[in-house]
């Protein structure tokens, strides 16, 4: 549907091959709102959750206002309609994520109507991508493995203590966690959860949250406190490049907030390094 002015419109099936085109032009960065694209590709929820700016054929910008409200490949002019477009609209979103500039310019119309309900600014998340697999460091094997059915009540916990330390939110407070508990057991079928377990407890685990093009991106990477500093989030990253690319993409990346020190050191032990920035403005 078209915004007053006419250059907001929501996407069809007729227009998705053209929207997807303009998302893989940049799959890092749009991992986690393209991999949502791909998902809605033949359902309702393609039309209610994106929207382009421009023609049909040609988009200048595509705008996911689902869970996240997140920019992808936009100029300037769409940031800017898509801004307009949102800030008459009601908020539905638990946050604003994408390409910092991109954050930055789409808010600049929706602070003063959604800036009340900002529970925290996440202005610098550096956007890292794993080397090339001559260029990773050989470390000493952890025994991480992908998750298998069964293992659920196992990873479960520590899902919860990663989304609540990582979030700042329970994940279990309203519903209980039934669709907490629904999205970790999806990630166990898919094989997209990894894990360390010793003696019935997970000490590591990380998940492949967004599958697009040829990306991996990784999310909810945790290592229980009691074996932190000790050297496993860095051999546990290192092996999982190997997995995931042997499992699900060539390109494996994630992002991180700056003030998360320990955890970008263990990165750039285990090969990522920085090819962007990202901003996340949480509800």
């Amino acid at each position: 549907m078209f915004w007053r002015g006419g250059r907001v419109r929501a996407i069809r099936s007729s227009s998705f091959d053209a929207a997807l085109a303009l998302a893989l032009t940049e799959p890092v960065i749009n991992a986690l709102a393209g991999a949502r694209l791909q998902e809605s590709a033949r359902s309702t929820a393609l039309a209610q959750e994106f929207s382009l700016a421009g023609e049909e054929q040609q988009p200048e910008g595509l705008l996911w206002h689902g869970v996240n409200l997140s920019p992808l490949s936009a100029t300037d002019r769409a940031l800017d309609d898509f801004g307009r477009h949102m800030a008459a609209r009601g908020r539905r979103a638990s946050s604003v994520v994408g390409e910092r500039a991109a954050v930055h310019r789409l808010w600049e119309p929706l602070a003063p109507t959604w800036g009340a309900d900002v529970r925290e600014y996440r202005w610098s998340q550096p956007l890292l991508q794993a080397g090339d697999p001559a260029d990773l460091p050989q470390l000493a094997p952890v025994g991480l493995r992908p998750a298998v059915p069964g293992e659920e009540q196992i990873v479960f916990p520590a899902a919860v203590a990663m989304f609540r330390e990582e979030v700042g939110v329970d994940p279990i407070a309203g519903d209980g966690g039934r669709s907490y508990r629904a999205r970790v057991a999806e990630l166990i079928r898919k094989r997209r959860t990894y894990v360390v377990i010793e003696d019935g407890e997970v000490l590591f685990k990380a998940d492949v949250g967004s599958l697009f093009g040829p990306i991996a991106q990784i999310h909810g990477v945790w290592v229980r406190p009691d074996q932190r500093g000790r050297g496993l989030g860095r051999a546990g990253m290192a092996e999982l490049v190997h997995q995931v690319r042997r499992d699900h993409a060539p390109q494996v990346s994630l992002y991180v907030n700056d003030f998360n020190e320990p955890a970008r050191r263990a990165y750039a032990a285990s090969g990522f390094r920085q090819i962007g920035e990202l901003t996340t403005i949480l509800f």
